[in-house]
């Protein structure tokens, strides 16, 4: 469920970069090349999400990458934002609040009683008569 509103929350973190550059009176083109960015990660943990909630072959691979690679670019727009001051306050904790959904996510992400739900959901599968896509 994180990685569903983590996604949405990158949708709309995207749609607030084109918005603030619409009302700043800035370049478009740069803000669009910048919301398409965080839109990416926004697809990239939509992907996960569907990965995790697979109904016969969950898999936290996907999940542990997108989240990885997004909690790097959060840090480092948090560092970016914390460096320019009161003036950046809200994009501060906006990329502070996505980064603890993003670190709770992989946590949650990582521990035995998801590995054993997912050791448990394939066995059930595969008696089932599912195949794996991956061992066809």
């Amino acid at each position: 469920m994180l990685n569903w509103v983590f996604a949405v929350a990158m949708f709309v973190l995207a749609a607030f970069v084109v918005v603030s550059f619409l009302m700043s009176g800035s370049t478009l083109v740069i803000g669009i090349v910048l919301a398409v960015i965080i839109g990416g990660f926004g697809a990239l943990n939509a992907l996960a999400a569907l990965s995790v909630n697979h109904p016969h072959f969950p898999n936290t691979a996907a999940a542990q990458m997108a989240g990885t690679f997004t909690a790097l670019v959060l840090l480092v727009a948090l560092v970016r934002s914390v460096r320019r001051g009161l003036a950046e306050l809200l994009p501060s904790l906006g990329s502070f609040a996505l980064l603890v959904v993003c670190v709770t996510s992989l946590v949650l992400a990582t521990r035995p009683a998801v590995k054993q739900w997912i050791a448990a959901k394939h066995q059930q599968s595969i008696a089932q008569g599912h195949v794996p896509r991956n061992r066809r």
